[in-house]
């Protein structure tokens, strides 16, 4: 069975292909042939070596699979899945995972596009649900061109939000207007809440941006970990009864995260959630496929496919 691997932290050239052992699964397991998988940020980050301490350079990656069950339960032999990987592995041929770890994949979608929606959209998701929006509310999104920003943006619109984006990128601009952006951040809108998979060094000014009682959910740090002090303009504003929270989807119990994913296929089947498909690659172009998503051009979703 080939798979990714890396026996140092560093750059997209550190990832080799390498046979893996093969794989059996065990009790209430299935044993899934990977079609494609998705590279996301934390990939990135775990691979420049970012969490050292926390995850070992000899740490499998990827979060995230699609492809057909070969062994396990009797249930779910032949069934495409979407694979919610927490402890990696999903670059490879054949991975392992739990019953509670997977969901079914409807006729019509394929594994790329199962990808697509994935994390991103589990994230863009539960952001909504965190920040407590109803319809009519106006919601700003950083980094609106990135693959969380594009299905969170897709899940405000269908919610009933009035969605301005925040992009830099005419380039980006364009194609967020293909999939139903009216409105583009002027630094000057106010909002009710901000999803924001950016924070960095900026994430000051846009709070300031927040309503009184606006929700800031930060699900994300593409633009690297938030100043120390950005909390200051929490505490500066607190007449304002701001709210900010974190978001990250290791807190959320597993039936939920099957549910959730469940409701977003079932958009995707309606058309009303488009997967958005920056680029896809072979297993073996993995290090071509951290490049195209540590560039910044990305919109959308960045593939493996097995």
């Amino acid at each position: 069975m080939r798979t990714i691997r890396m026996e140092r932290f560093g750059g997209p050239e550190v990832l080799i292909v390498a046979d893996g052992p093969e794989l059996r699964a065990g009790v209430d397991q299935v044993l899934v042939a990977v079609e494609a998988c998705g590279v996301g940020l934390v990939d990135v980050i775990i691979r420049s070596g970012q969490y050292p301490g926390l995850v070992p350079a000899e740490h499998l990656l990827g979060i995230e699979a699609a492809g057909r069950v070969i062994a396990g339960p009797a249930y779910w032999i032949g069934k495409r899945v979407f694979v919610k990987a927490n402890d990696g592995g999903c670059y490879a041929e054949q991975i392992v995972a739990h019953v509670k770890d997977i969901c079914e994949i409807p006729e019509g979608l394929s594994a790329e596009e199962a990808v697509a929606l994935g994390i991103n959209a589990l994230v863009g998701y539960f952001s909504l649900r965190q920040g407590h929006l109803n319809p009519g509310d106006v919601v700003l999104v950083r980094g609106a061109g990135g693959g969380i920003g594009v299905t969170a943006i897709q899940l405000s619109l269908v919610s009933g939000l009035r969605v301005i984006a925040s992009s830099r990128s005419e380039d980006k601009r364009r194609k967020l207007a293909k999939i139903g952006v009216l409105e583009f951040d002027n630094n000057l809108q106010e909002v009710d809440g901000i999803i924001d998979p950016v924070a960095g060094e900026t994430i000051a000014g846009f709070i300031g941006r927040l309503k009184a009682n606006g929700r800031y959910v930060i699900n994300g740090i593409a633009g690297g970990f938030p100043p120390v002090e950005f909390g200051m303009s929490l505490l500066q504003g607190y007449q304002r009864s701001l709210g900010i929270s974190f978001l990250s989807l290791n807190s959320i119990g597993k039936e939920d995260i099957v549910t959730a994913m469940e409701d977003i296929f079932r958009l995707a089947m309606e058309k009303k959630v488009t997967p958005v498909i920056d680029k896809v690659y072979a297993l073996a172009e993995v290090a071509e496929a951290h490049k195209r998503l540590e560039s910044g051009a990305v919109f959308g979703k960045v593939i493996l496919k097995v």
